[in-house]
């Protein structure tokens, strides 16, 4: 075994994975991604891109349990009448109804990572691990009235890895939802899941991610996506953490004019860590992105944000835009910001921003004179923070955020 696996801190969880995968070692794509995560194992602080989430340190204690079964409770978002997919423990339950004209869903041999991502040793393993994959695609010119929802469930402090593939054709418009939920007693689990999609010309996805699971749970989301000329991706996230978790995205534009707009928040509590981590490729001219992000935390949580626009020569006439903004409501809870610029075309317009602070004394000042007590004033301005994120969803989705939001600031998670 390489020195990258020996060197991992949990045994247990070290021969599991090895446990895991020896049974298909036959299979040459998941044998060299599992050959590239053995040269480095899992990352930690030394590693660039990690050293705010160290993902070695939170799994050294990590210890699989077995499969347990617990009911299953309806989704947050039941209300806008999904396309329910459940992923349970990294197995794929597809729904039984009838699908939307156009909508074509189906489980397929998982596939071979993509290039961009084969550096990334979590997702090395994520393909080494799975065997199956669900795939989402959308007809050229289908313009889906009904939200997809995919839930990540983990039961019971097992350990799980998915792969997701989604196409959407050209002039084609499609909403998916993700969720992160954890059920049933036991330790919180380790949970990785690679999605990749292709937007074709002219194609619209909104993507929407909760995440919802109890402290102890480690959780490594990558989303990526290639947008074809004059396509649009609209994403939103909120997390509440845990013990770690981090959602990257890897978006690049491969045609003229596409567009991007990422919005995403984290309100960490307790000694939760979230961790929004975000690499936009700008390489085709005419392309623009808008990228928000917000940061709130009190006790000894932590907000992570790492976001970077790479435009490449040939992409001229960029427009991109970022902002990470934190709230700290303690002195001992933490924010880490680095937003980067890589800029090789000379006829842009880019910028970033960051910052970070408490609530305005003058306006919780302010706010009490006006008869809100002081727990109400601190929600209303928090929630204010917040609003540049939820302003991006569509009119069903927003009560669920509004909610998740709600109940953190009333100190019962998500």
């Amino acid at each position: 075994m390489a020195a990258g696996l020996k060197d991992m801190p949990e045994r247990a969880l070290s021969a599991q994975l090895q446990a895991t995968f020896s049974a298909s070692k036959a299979d040459p794509v998941r044998l060299a991604a599992f050959e590239r995560f053995q040269k480095t194992g899992l990352p930690h602080r030394r590693v660039e891109g990690w050293r705010w989430s160290d993902l070695n340190a939170a799994l050294r204690d990590f210890v699989p349990a077995n499969d347990g079964v617990s009911p299953i409770p309806p989704s947050k978002f039941s209300a806008l009448d999904p396309v329910e997919i459940q992923i349970v423990n990294g197995r794929i339950i597809r729904p039984t109804g009838t699908l939307p004209a156009g909508l074509h869903l189906d489980v397929i041999p998982a596939s071979a990572t993509i290039p961009d991502l084969e550096g990334n040793s979590v997702v090395s393993l994520t393909v080494a691990m799975i065997t199956e994959a669900l795939e989402i695609r959308v007809d050229a010119g289908v313009k889906l009235g009904q939200p997809i929802l995919v839930r990540h469930i983990m039961q019971c402090g097992t350990m799980a890895f998915v792969q997701v593939a989604a196409h959407l054709g050209d002039g084609a418009e499609a909403t998916i939802i993700e969720t992160y939920e954890d059920i049933g007693a036991g330790q919180g689990g380790f949970y990785s899941s690679l999605f990749h999609s292709d937007i074709c010309a002219g194609a619209t996805l909104k993507r929407r991610m909760l995440q919802n699971t109890n402290a102890d749970a480690v959780v490594h989301a990558m989303f990526a996506a290639n947008l074809a000329g004059g396509a649009h991706l609209n994403q939103v996230g909120l997390s509440t953490g845990g013990r770690l978790s981090r959602h990257e995205t890897l978006a690049q534009y491969v045609g003229s004019e596409a567009s991007a707009e990422l919005s995403s928040a984290a309100l960490v509590d307790a000694s939760r860590h979230a961790d929004f981590t975000s690499k936009i490729l700008h390489a085709a001219s005419g392309c623009q992105t808008r990228q928000i992000h917000k940061g709130v935390a009190r006790d000894k949580g932590r907000a992570v944000f790492q976001g970077k626009f790479d435009v490449q020569r040939v992409a001229q006439q960029t427009d991109a835009q970022m902002s990470a903004d934190a709230l700290l409501l303690s002195d001992t809870s933490e924010a880490y910001h680095k937003p980067e610029l890589e800029i090789y075309a000379d006829d842009v317009q880019c910028a970033h921003g960051s910052t970070s602070g408490a609530l305005d004394d003058d306006a919780m000042f302010y706010l009490r004179q006006r008869g809100l007590d002081e727990e109400m004033a601190r929600s209303l301005l928090i929630e204010a923070f917040l609003g540049e994120v939820i302003d991006n969803l569509e009119e069903g989705e927003a009560p669920v955020f509004r909610d998740a939001i709600a109940l953190w600031l009333k100190g019962q998670g998500a």
